[in-house]
C-alpha cells in the first residue's frame, strides 16, 4: 500500500514567517500541521523580510517548497484609483502580478488540494479552477470596512471607505459562492453566509487562536506583581490602533486617578506618528515597540486589555492573555466567536466608564482577578487549542 502523501498547495498573501502577528501565527501553525499529512508547497505574494532564508523556512514549516513574490504595492491615491478601475478591491490590486497569477494557475492544476489563505489572493485564480479551492478566511473583510466607515467623521473619507466596503462585499460573496468550501470562525460564518446568500453547508468551522505555548508557563504571582497592564497588537492594523486610541483618550485618565501607580506597557510594531504623540502625552504609558519575547512582560502583569471597537474573526490577543492566565478586560468585539462569560472568564465592557472601572477592579481585587484568570485559562486549555481545531479541519479536506 502506497504511503505517498497527497500534494497540497497553500497560497497566501504574506510569508507567515516570522509568526509575530495574529494572521501569521494561524497560517504558520496550520501549514505545520498540514505538512504532517500532505506534501505542502507554499506560495506567498510577499514577505516581511527583504531576503528571507527560504531553506530555514522550509525546515521550520515542514513544507517541500516555498516561493515568495515581491508583489505588494503601497497605499497611495494613484494605486487606489488604479484598483478602482481594474480590480474588485484595493487588496487584490496590491498583491497582483502576472507572474504570480501564472504560477498559481500552474500550481492549482497540479495539486490534489488547494487552500487559499486570505481573500486578496482569490482574484488571480482562473474561474475554471475556483471550484477546486478551499478558501481560508481570517476575517469578514467587508465588515471591517463597514465598521471602519462608521467611525470615520470626514465625509469624503467616509464615502471612499463605504465604496470599498461594497466592492469587497461583492467580491467576498462571489468567492464564497464559487469556491469548494470556506473555513471561517463561528462569528464570521453568520456574516459571510448572509452576505453571500448561501447555506451553512458551504462552510467549515475553524478558530483563530493565539500562542498556546503560553499554557506551559506557570500561573502568575498576582500578589507579587505591581499594577502593570499588558497590551500587545500590531498597531498599523486599524482596529488595534482605533481601540488603543479610544482607551488612552477615554479610560486611562480615570484609571490613573484611582490607581496612581498604574502602568500600561504597549507592545507592537507599526505605531504611526499620531499614535506615538498621543502615547507621549500619557503618564505611566510605555511604548515598547516590537518585543520578540513577551513572556517576561506578561509574567509581570496584573491585567491585560483588548479594547476593540470593531473587527471580525477571533482575536489572537484575547487568547494570548487567556493562555498566559492574565486577568483580561475586553469588549464584546474582543470576545466574538468564543464562549467567554463576563464575570466568569474575564470582564467585558463596551463603554469607557465601565471599561475603566473594570480595569481598576482587576488591579485592586487580586482574589477576583485570580479567579477569573484561572477560569479563563481552564476554558481555553480544554476547548481552544490548535490540535483540536486542525484535526476537525483535516476531516473536511479531500
Amino acid at each position: 500500500m502506497s504511503t505517498e502523501k497527497k500534494s497540497l498547495l497553500f497560497i497566501t498573501t504574506e510569508l507567515p514567517y516570522p509568526a509575530n502577528s495574529g494572521g501569521r501565527i494561524k497560517s504558520s501553525r496550520l501549514i505545520q500541521f498540514l505538512s504532517e499529512y500532505f506534501d505542502v508547497r507554499l506560495v506567498c505574494a510577499h514577505s516581511l523580510e527583504s531576503k528571507p532564508d527560504l531553506g530555514k523556512i522550509r525546515e521550520t514549516l515542514g513544507v517541500s517548497s516555498v516561493q515568495v513574490f515581491d508583489t505588494f504595492k503601497p497605499r497611495t491615491p494613484f494605486n487606489w484609483f488604479m484598483a478602482l478601475m481594474q480590480f474588485p478591491s484595493f487588496g487584490t490590486f496590491r498583491v497582483y502580478s502576472k507572474k504570480l497569477e501564472s504560477m498559481m494557475k500552474w500550481g492549482i492544476d497540479g495539486a490534489d488540494v488547494v487552500i487559499i489563505d486570505h481573500l486578496d489572493m482569490m482574484e488571480m485564480i482562473n474561474q475554471k479552477q475556483i471550484g477546486k479551492v478551499y478558501y481560508h478566511s481570517h476575517n469578514t473583510e467587508h465588515k471591517l470596512w463597514e465598521d471602519f466607515a462608521l467611525l470615520e467623521a470626514n465625509p469624503i473619507k467616509k464615502w471612499i471607505i463605504e465604496l470599498e466596503a461594497n466592492r469587497v462585499k461583492r467580491f467576498e460573496s462571489w468567492v464564497i459562492r464559487k469556491s469548494k468550501k470556506t473555513f471561517a470562525a463561528p462569528n464570521d460564518i453568520e456574516n459571510l453566509k448572509d452576505a453571500a446568500g448561501v447555506d451553512s453547508d458551504k462552510f467549515h468551522l475553524t478558530y483563530h487562536l493565539g500562542d498556546e505555548s503560553f499554557l506551559d508557563q506557570p500561573d502568575l504571582a498576582l500578589e507579587e506583581n505591581g499594577h502593570k497592564i499588558f497590551y500587545a497588537g500590531t498597531l498599523n492594523w486599524m482596529p488595534n490602533k482605533d481601540g488603543l486610541i479610544w482607551f488612552l483618550e477615554n479610560c486611562w485618565g480615570h484609571i490613573r486617578s484611582h490607581v496612581s501607580d498604574a502602568e500600561l506597557n504597549i507592545c507592537g510594531s507599526g505605531a504611526d506618528s499620531d499614535l506615538l504623540r498621543l502615547i507621549e502625552t500619557q503618564t505611566g504609558v510605555n511604548y515598547m515597540g516590537y518585543v520578540e519575547d513577551l513572556k517576561p512582560l506578561m509574567a509581570a502583569s496584573s491585567a491585560a486589555i483588548v479594547p476593540l471597537r470593531f473587527g471580525s474573526g477571533m482575536k489572537i490577543k484575547t487568547f494570548d492573555a487567556l493562555y498566559r492566565g492574565i486577568p483580561l478586560i475586553t469588549t464584546s468585539v474582543g470576545v466574538e466567536g468564543a464562549a467567554l462569560e463576563s464575570g466568569v472568564h474575564c470582564l467585558i465592557a463596551d463603554d469607557p466608564s465601565a471599561f475603566s472601572n473594570s480595569v481598576v477592579e482587576m488591579l485592586n481585587d487580586r482574589t477576583k482577578a485570580s479567579g477569573l484568570a484561572t477560569a479563563g485559562r481552564t476554558l481555553v486549555r480544554t476547548s481552544y487549542t490548535y490540535p483540536i481545531i486542525f484535526k476537525q479541519m483535516l476531516t473536511n479536506l479531500s
